[in-house]
């Protein structure tokens, strides 16, 4: 029976985002949430969603192209009209301090004495605080990362005060900046301030063990990732990395740099407010637009520690389900709960490995179909991705003014970042905490993927490297060992030679 109500409204999928490495039960866990729960905060909610899982983990999703920007413009009407931006701050710290309070809880020895029936309520309650959470830290990406609505309604107010194109673009790098620093700087200049202790007190050695401690408990879950693919950071490798910065540089001037870059950066913001002769109801919202970078960061890293402590559950939940640990992540939440009050049949069971190989789930408003082999045909069919035209350049959103130069290296996976080498331009879908030696290393940043909250912009202006985000097609059009140009500052990255 035919119970969907909007996969055949003629509005074509788009391709949202191409995530390599995801499991299904967390991407499915906000796929839902986009049909169930946006109403909750948006007063609507997307008509229609589709994932598609293929080699274990690697996820495309779709929306209804029409269906996308409908759903950004009710996001940015309420941002202009009704000053819900803050109130869309405010929140996703909200709900991204209780994930981290429940994820606090999570642990094997916890986890063992549990009941099953205990165990499913509290599997229950995960989820529905992870759901919740994703009504609100989703809007920043619904209104900006797949049609710009947000960052062009604000070049607009900029060139109406008289702005050139360039200008325009300068500016707006300007007021995205945010007092606020990411997780990521926090974690850089934590490693600076190792450094540079250890340089200034060798002899101090039981110190610099304690504070190299303390680093590692705060930070040592990022490169966890969504699957833990490459584990957690050791003290080890922490303390490497400050060796290496010994080696390499002065980490005390370093550290004085990031912190001149960070007054010179408020101190430019602070001027282009005024030079371009802004509006209180302006400037607030350049702050809200500066500020959804920071909130991005800030629910990132609390999402980095449920990544990591999720794995517990899925051990626990393999066990007690006869099923393999990637199995327990291709499960439904209801598929879940069955599982823990009767087991699982030998038919979902089946059901369930074959979903690890590949599988679709398509979702509406009450509605969930996870359709596996050759059911999932049926929804493939329907996905039309538009043929490129050979083009020697191509455009994006500025992310960070500059030009540079360099030689393409595609980096979607830690394992491409083997190819990086200093001066590369890398290229990638969308980049994530994971390839950050390789952004280092890089003199430029092309992505697929945009907004003002993509990982690439906010690492690309803490580390001032130029970066266009948002061309859709660069990791299709590049290949590695081509040579571009990044002018970041015209949002364009030209071909100069094919590998």
């Amino acid at each position: 029976m035919n119970n969907e109500k909007y996969l055949h409204d003629g509005d074509v999928w788009m391709l949202a985002e191409e995530i390599p490495d995801i499991d299904f039960q967390f991407s499915q866990m906000w796929l839902s949430s986009f049909v169930n729960e946006l109403e909750k905060t948006i007063g609507t909610n997307y008509s229609k969603i589709l994932g598609v899982y293929d080699r274990g983990y690697h996820l495309k999703f779709y929306y209804g192209e029409k269906d996308s920007a409908r759903i950004s413009e009710v996001i940015l009407r309420k941002i202009i009209e009704e000053g819900f931006g803050a109130e869309i701050n405010t929140n996703i710290k909200k709900h991204a301090d209780k994930l981290q309070e429940i994820s606090q809880k999570i642990a094997p020895e916890f986890l063992a004495g549990l009941s099953n029936e205990a165990f499913a309520h509290f599997y229950r309650e995960l989820d529905e605080v992870h759901t919740d959470f994703y009504t609100w830290c989703w809007l920043p990406n619904a209104v900006d990362m797949f049609h710009a609505h947000l960052t062009e309604h604000l070049k607009s107010l900029l060139a109406s005060h008289g702005l050139t194109q360039e200008e325009v673009n300068i500016a707006l790098v300007a007021l995205s900046f945010s007092e606020e620093k990411s997780f990521i700087q926090e974690e850089h200049e934590s490693l600076l301030r190792l450094a540079t202790f250890k340089k200034n007190h060798p002899e101090k050695k039981d110190e610099f063990e304690a504070l190299l401690t303390k680093h590692h408990a705060d930070f040592f879950y990022l490169k966890h990732l969504w699957i833990g693919k490459d584990g957690v950071s050791t003290i080890d490798e922490y303390r490497a990395m400050v060796e290496k910065m010994l080696a390499d540089s002065d980490p005390e001037q370093e550290l004085q740099k990031e912190q001149e870059h960070w007054k010179k950066s408020k101190e430019l913001r602070d001027t282009y407010e005024d030079r371009v002769a802004l509006s209180e109801k302006e400037k607030i919202l350049f702050r809200v637009y500066a500020e959804f970078a920071f909130t991005k960061a800030y629910r990132r890293r609390i999402q980095l520690y449920w990544a990591y402590k999720i794995d517990f559950v899925f051990t626990e939940l393999a066990k007690r389900l006869g099923i393999t640990f990637i199995e327990t992540r291709f499960l439904m939440p209801d598929e879940v709960q069955q599982g823990l009050e009767a087991g699982l049949s030998l038919d979902m069971k089946e059901r369930v490995k074959t979903r690890t190989q590949h599988c679709v789930y398509y979702a509406e408003k009450g509605l969930d179909v996870v359709a596996e082999a050759e059911a999932c045909k049926k929804f493939e069919s329907m996905i039309f991705e538009k043929e490129l035209e050979d083009q020697q350049e191509f455009g994006g959103q500025v992310a960070c003014l500059g030009k540079a130069i360099g030689k393409v290296r595609i980096v979607n996976i830690p394992a491409d970042m083997q190819k990086v080498e200093e001066g590369d331009i890398l290229v990638s879908i969308a980049t994530n905490p994971d390839i950050l030696p390789a952004m280092k290393k890089a003199a430029a940043f092309v992505t697929e993927q945009g907004g003002i909250t993509s990982h690439a912009a906010i690492v690309a202006r803490e580390m001032q490297k130029p970066c266009v985000i948002g061309t859709k097609i660069a990791t299709k059009l590049l290949k590695d060992g081509d040579e571009v140009e990044v002018d970041a500052t015209n949002g364009m990255v030209r071909i100069l030679k094919r590998a």
